[in-house]
């Protein structure tokens, strides 16, 4: 490849010098005729170089109709038209004519060259001379110069080149007045001097040996040296000799190559510059002819397609592209030839057969003007295309079950609205929320919830048409659209099947785990003609399944809306309420075992309703989460509990320990929980010690990291920590010690059938056991019967709460329960 390429750069270079030479350079073969003619000629002769090639020399410069001496026509016959030149290498003056018939003076050199296998002859032809300067010139032979004494020196003063003689000592006997313009010496300071003076000492010896070897051997050289000019200044210089034995002198031509051989070393340099940007770039990078061939090619082009260097070599380009991107390649390819650089991205295959994405820019060679060619850049872009086609897909497709999503749904939904109207069919859009969902995904891990919703996903696929589509649309809701629907059974029939698929249990960690799910249908065109009203009626009947107890379908109906608004009434008067103070904070004790004292109490929230009384938690606490308003709420509970712990101590009561409860939200990993438990202390006055903060097991398994952080913030700043409702949660005990947490509450469901069940017996007792081991203290939660109690003594259990002891109620009652019954035995203490 690299061969290819020099030789194209050589002809390049070849070709430049030619065309810009100051001389007419004409390369003419052994008969003569004309290969290669330069604008120089044609400003000397008249005649351009398409009238010029393959024709005679001889017919150009001395047209037959043209007059001439029978001497001068003899000796330009002879000069120009013989197979065996016997004037090679000198400088001959002749007489000639342009194309117009004018009579020119030149100076031409003929030099052999030897290309391609064959001898031909570049004439190197100077200005013309001006007619008066050799008026009286005689020369004695078109091979040399004249070496007697009666040489015109006027005529040699005229030429640009230093006209020299060098007898046998290597001193000048004869200089021309060019050499004050190129050496900076008037001839009369060179004359009687050693020429090796003025030579520069590195080029001496191999221009001693070529004199040497020209006077032994003849007839003459040509040498490039270094002369040593009067200023000190190097300039390069092109050497021409002969030796005349007759004379025993060197007859020398010297001219300045100091620009050429500049500009050649200049080109040298931008050719090496290009080669390394070529080799070395990071983009296959590469050429091809006309015809479509490949004429070189970089390493990197290699390595992309897996094709070494000689195979390479001439190769076309169609096996390196996909069918699917040859007539692009040819469009892009054609528009190079005509002159236009573009770009364009194709699909590449490798010799191995494997594809990869590519992105070309194409441009044209042009040398002279003319395009000979294309290069091209070759970019492997597969990396950056498959992370197009990956975001593509994203935009679309849900990320982890590979299905629609809420973009393409739309779609999805409109294009089967578009072929109901066509058809007069109807369309099914099918709401399905998982229920239980949240149990699983907070105890065993988000990528445990992840493998279970992936399940799901495959499951809801099995029960549907290939023209219908499942999508997914965020967390546990999937979308079923079910096109060309003949009548509600269809629906139901799908939406029973549904229901079942969900059910059936699924192995995680050991273990199987069940879950349901809650759906809501609607039909086009009964409950809406677009594709956001179904899904909205839709999802309105998903909610009125799962407030039946999940497990169930509803259809639509216009009086859900009515619902809807109940709920986002009760939405705003929660809001109100927060603003109103129409919550309170009621406290149930928790009761040492031994002693029967009250040693801590928990707060419950309870909303005084206007209308419906007082309302418990479990009614408007999942409401408070669902809109945002549990993190305003919590903290509005925390800090009420506080100061009233503060109050109590103010009036003298002994301390007590307030559990506040929290929900997941709060310790999400941007909520401010720690900020909101150093602000209630520091505004109360309350000690830290004397709060506790309740947190149910599944919150710990949500953000391990984050809340395992905000837990340790929080105990280190003095309040303890206790698990509610342990038991009814995944965790394993063991994951107790990583978790800064002080006491245990069981939870009531354990504790309710602790007589009679020995199983709950056994997970109590191993529970408080497990507990100790670990330095933690119990609470029992829900004791409601004596039996229950005395269990809890004999298993060493350390405090408990329950009806049986006392209700939760408001703070003036249980200062009257702090006052009356703190240091009473029996039970119970209301």
């Amino acid at each position: 490849m690299k061969l290819l390429e020099m030789n194209e750069k050589r002809e390049e270079l070849f070709n430049a010098i030619i065309r810009n030479a100051m001389d007419a350079l004409i390369v003419i073969d052994a008969h003569g005729v004309v290969h290669a003619w330069n604008p120089k000629a044609t400003r000397i002769f008249g005649w351009h170089q398409e009238e010029a090639l393959g024709k005679p020399l001889y017919a150009l410069i001395a047209p037959d109709n043209m007059r001439m001496s029978a001497a001068d026509e003899d000796n330009a016959q002879q000069y120009w038209r013989t197979a065996d030149l016997l004037v090679l290498n000198e400088r001959t003056l002749m007489s000639v004519r342009d194309k117009a018939g004018r009579p020119l003076r030149i100076e031409a050199t003929v030099t052999p060259l030897a290309l391609e296998g064959r001898v031909l002859y570049c004439a190197s032809i100077r200005n013309p001379v001006s007619a008066n300067v050799h008026e009286n010139t005689q020369e004695k032979s078109w091979t040399e110069l004249p070496a007697d004494s009666s040489r015109d020196q006027r005529m040699i003063d005229h030429l640009p080149d230093v006209i020299c003689t060098i007898d046998t000592g290597g001193q000048f006997t004869l200089v021309s007045a060019a050499s004050e313009r190129i050496w900076g010496y008037r001839p009369e300071e060179l004359l009687h001097r050693r020429y090796l003076e003025f030579t520069h000492p590195d080029d001496r010896s191999k221009h001693s040996a070529a004199l040497r070897k020209v006077r032994q051997t003849g007839p003459g050289y040509s040498i490039d040296s270094r002369f040593i000019r009067k200023d000190g200044s190097i300039v390069h210089i092109a050497w021409s000799a002969n030796w005349s034995r007759a004379e025993q002198h060197f007859y020398c031509v010297a001219r300045d190559n100091t620009e050429i051989r500049n500009a050649a070393l200049t080109l040298i340099e931008h050719e090496q510059r290009f080669e390394s940007l070529f080799e070395h770039h990071p983009d296959g990078v590469f050429a091809f002819d006309l015809n479509g061939h490949l004429l070189s090619a970089n390493k990197a082009f290699s390595q992309l397609t897996g094709y070494s260097g000689s195979e390479l070599a001439a190769m076309p380009f169609r096996p390196m592209v996909a069918p699917e991107s040859v007539d692009l390649i040819e469009q892009h390819f054609a528009a190079a030839v005509k002159g236009s650089a573009s770009s364009l991205d194709v699909i590449g295959i490798r010799k191995d057969g494997s594809s990869f994405d590519a992105h070309l820019t194409v441009v044209p060679i042009i040398v002279n003007d003319r395009v000979v060619g294309v290069h091209g850049i070759a970019r492997d872009v597969t990396h950056s295309k498959d992370y197009e086609r990956r975001i593509e897909h994203l935009a679309t497709y849900d990320a982890l079950t590979g299905l629609p999503n809420r973009n393409l749904l739309d779609d999805r939904i409109r294009h089967a609205i578009v072929q109901a109207e066509r058809q007069g069919g109807r369309v099914g859009v099918l709401f399905l929320d998982l229920n239980r969902f949240k149990i699983v995904n907070d105890s065993l891990g988000h990528d445990k919830g992840d493998i279970l919703l992936r399940i799901m996903a495959d499951r809801l696929k099995q029960c549907v048409r290939e023209v219908d589509t499942v999508a997914r649309i965020g967390g546990d809701e999937f979308v079923i659209v079910l096109e060309d629907v003949r009548s509600p059974e269809d629906v139901i029939g799908i939406a029973r099947n549904l229901l079942a698929v969900i059910e059936n249990p699924v192995a995680l960690e050991g273990h199987d785990f069940t879950v349901s799910s809650s759906i809501g249908c609607s039909l086009f065109p009964k409950d809406g003609t677009d594709a956001a009203t179904l899904l909205r009626n839709a999802d309105l009947a998903m909610y009125e399944a799962k407030a039946s107890g999940g497990g169930s379908f509803r259809f639509y109906k216009a009086d859900m809306n009515e619902r809807v608004k109940a709920r986002l009434m009760h939405e705003r008067q929660l809001r109100l309420a927060l603003e109103r103070g129409e919550l309170v904070v009621y406290y149930q004790p928790r009761v040492d075992i031994n002693s029967n004292e009250i040693v801590g109490a928990e707060a419950l929230v309870r909303w005084h309703h206007p209308e419906r009384g007082l309302v418990p938690p479990n009614e408007f606490i999942p409401l408070a989460e669902e809109v945002g308003l549990i993190n305003e709420l919590g903290e509005w509970v925390l800090h009420t509990a506080c100061k009233q712990n503060r109050r109590w101590q103010e009036a003298g009561l002994p301390g007590l320990k307030v559990s506040v409860n929290l929900s997941p939200y709060q310790l999400a990993p941007d909520s401010t929980i720690t900020h909101a438990v150093r602000k209630s202390l520091m505004q109360s006055g309350l000690d830290a010690r004397w709060l506790e903060l309740e947190i149910t097991e599944s919150s710990l398994m949500q953000n391990v990291e984050s809340t395992l952080s905000k837990l340790a913030e929080i105990r280190d700043a003095g309040v303890s920590i206790s698990i509610d409702d342990f038991g009814t949660g995944y965790s394993s005990l063991s994951y107790l010690r990583r978790l800064p947490v002080d006491t245990l509450k069981i939870d009531q469901s354990f504790i309710r059938d602790i007589s009679g069940s020995r199983d709950d017996a056994a997970i109590v007792s191993a529970t408080i056991a497990l507990a100790h081991t670990m330095q933690l203290k119990v609470v029992a939660e829900g004791v409601t019967t004596e039996e229950q109690i005395r269990f809890l003594e004999e298993h060493d259990c350390d405090e408990m709460q329950g009806f049986l002891l006392s209700p939760a109620v408001p703070p003036e009652e249980l200062s009257t329960l702090l006052n009356r019954n703190r240091s009473m035995s029996g039970r119970p203490l209301s």
